[in-house]
């Protein structure tokens, strides 16, 4: 299938927390010339290493510096840093308006160096432009080989061993949740105290609910015809609920970190996960032995309205303060290389599109890509990061108990409403 057809429908997915704190590995340096001070999201050393060392290969008067930053304190980290004028030279960038560290709240800020004049822009997708750029002007680079899937990530052999299959409508969801807790499993693993996963479940229900229906409803809503708590927004809602309710997930989801969860997968005590197909590839870590199942999350009990989540994921910018733009720019460059690309595709686990077939996890076919039955991540166009972080802390206000479905919705309309003042 061509590149074109694959990535019609990228959006975003902003899986970053807005309140929580944490601290960097090793604090931003002073950049030289001879130095390209890069801040990234922690996990994946190895490759990123690699990544490091094959750049300073190639350009020997240059060496990268990493600041790791935890994801889920990375906006507010990188927020200070860049008010501050202490962000680095290269930073992670998410596609879109819906977080506080997305392209186009960055940009508005003048926190980001337009990017439209480099030599791989040109060559970019048309269809990755608009989740990249602010006011016609790119300001990031992002790998749709990377691009992610959302839906349930199964453990191939758990289910065989607790014969058990995935699920292709709504009801045989729920009854695959009866059944895995019959067999002493949990059906899927939620590590809903990492605040930015609470929303994935939403997203891949939301695939089918929202957009399988109403395929224009982002532009609907930022039109003011339409809104999350009279929508398909209501449904999808109100069925994460539901599956709470009925045991589809672990007891202390609240209570369970994202990588407790990844861990219950890989060693068998979940089924699945409903999650970015990136996890794959710390699942397999943890397990080498593991062969992952990736399938959409059904909404409906109509097989053809099932729809799977997909789009673009983290990526790139240059601070438009950047000590060292000129190096800075050669990294980006260098990521946005066929070279850069298969390294990062090696190690990242994911590569739906088929393109770059690297290792076997890259390798995965999801049907669903193929037959362009896919939607984009909502957030791309939503116009506030404070609509994302309301879905976020609603969604753990509503598992525990203390908000309904459509109350969430109605927080995260005022804010996506005030927004558009």
């Amino acid at each position: 299938m061509r590149k074109k057809n694959i990535i019609s429908m990228v959006g975003a997915i902003a899986a970053v927390g807005i309140t929580l704190t944490g601290c960097s590995s090793n604090p931003p340096a002073s950049s030289d010339s001879g130095k390209v001070t890069v801040a990234r999201l922690s996990g994946s050393d190895d490759k990123w290493n690699a990544i490091a060392d094959k750049f300073h290969e190639l350009n020997p008067d240059l060496t990268v510096e990493y600041t790791i930053i935890p994801t889920d304190s990375y906006n507010q980290q990188m927020g200070t840093r860049l008010s501050a004028g202490t962000a680095t030279d290269v930073l992670n960038v998410f596609p879109g308006s819906g977080n506080a560290t997305a392209v186009r709240s960055l940009a508005k800020n003048g926190y980001l160096a337009d990017l439209s004049g480099e030599s791989w822009a040109a060559a970019q997708p048309e269809s990755t432009t608009s989740a990249t750029s602010y006011e016609d002007k790119r300001y990031m680079f992002t790998d749709v080989a990377t691009a992610n899937t959302l839906g349930g990530v199964y453990n191939a052999k758990a289910l065989q061993d607790a014969g058990l299959k995935i699920p292709t409508t709504y009801s045989e969801v729920l009854t695959f949740c009866d059944d895995a807790q019959k067999a002493g499993k949990v059906a899927y693993a939620l590590g809903a105290q990492t605040q930015w996963v609470t929303q994935l479940v939403t997203y891949a229900l939301a695939a089918t609910d929202v957009y399988s229906k109403d395929p224009d409803f982002n532009e609907k809503q930022l039109n003011k015809e339409v809104t999350f708590q009279d929508s398909g927004w209501v449904d999808a809602m109100g069925k994460y609920k539901e599956m709470f309710d009925k045991g589809c997930f672990n007891k202390d989801a609240l209570g369970t970190s994202v990588d407790n969860q990844t861990a219950m997968v890989a060693d068998g005590r979940a089924l699945g996960a409903i999650q970015l197909s990136t996890m794959a590839n710390p699942m397999t870590a943890a397990n080498p032995e593991l062969k992952v199942q990736l399938a959409p999350l059904p909404a409906t009990d109509n097989t053809a309205d099932t729809r799977l989540a997909f789009g673009l994921g983290v990526g790139w910018g240059v601070n438009a303060k950047a000590k060292n733009a000129d190096g800075a720019k050669k990294f980006v460059a260098f990521l946005a290389s066929k070279e850069g690309s298969a390294m990062n595709a090696d190690k990242f686990g994911v590569a739906p599109n088929g393109e770059i077939e690297s290792n076997e996890i890259n390798k995965l076919v999801v049907p669903f890509v193929q037959e362009e039955k896919t939607v984009s991540f909502p957030d791309v166009d939503w116009p506030s990061p404070q609509v994302q972080n309301l879905h976020l802390t609603g969604i753990q206000e509503m598992l525990g108990g203390s908000k309904a479905p459509k109350d969430v919705l109605t927080s995260m309309q005022d804010a996506y409403t005030t927004a558009l003042k």
